[in-house]
């Protein structure tokens, strides 16, 4: 029996609204850089859906380590400077990610809550 269970399946949410956090950041960041392309971070699972595939001992092995993977946004208006980052689209992606984030750690905390409890013997 896991009972970090709850805990572990939340993991991967966490990190990815962490790591989300930085990208919008940076997008909010360079809003007035010249070329810049406005990015998203996606889970790796969903970017590729091909499986890599080792056909000789000396070519490396994919990394299962990084879950995630940084995409560039496609499909915004491009302006003279040749940057897509809308400011109104950042902070809206900002907020989301934010209530994600805040929800995700509430789910954790009340799993904790709830280990506590049994470790008391259900007494307050």
């Amino acid at each position: 029996m896991d009972i970090f269970k709850g805990i572990r399946k939340l993991e991967p949410r966490v990190d990815f609204t962490w790591k989300r956090h930085k990208v919008i950041l940076s997008n909010i960041a360079n809003a007035d850089t010249p070329n810049y392309r406005a990015k998203d971070l996606r889970f790796k699972a969903e970017v590729e859906r091909i499986p890599l595939k080792r056909t000789r001992k000396k070519h490396i092995a994919p990394s299962d380590g990084e879950r995630f993977k940084v995409v560039e946004v496609r499909g915004r208006l491009i302006g003279n400077d040749r940057n897509n980052v809308s400011i109104e689209e950042e902070m809206a992606k900002l907020t989301q990610n934010r209530i994600a984030y805040e929800v995700y750690m509430r789910m954790i905390s009340g799993n904790i809550d709830k280990l506590n409890n049994v470790i008391r013997g259900g007494r307050r």
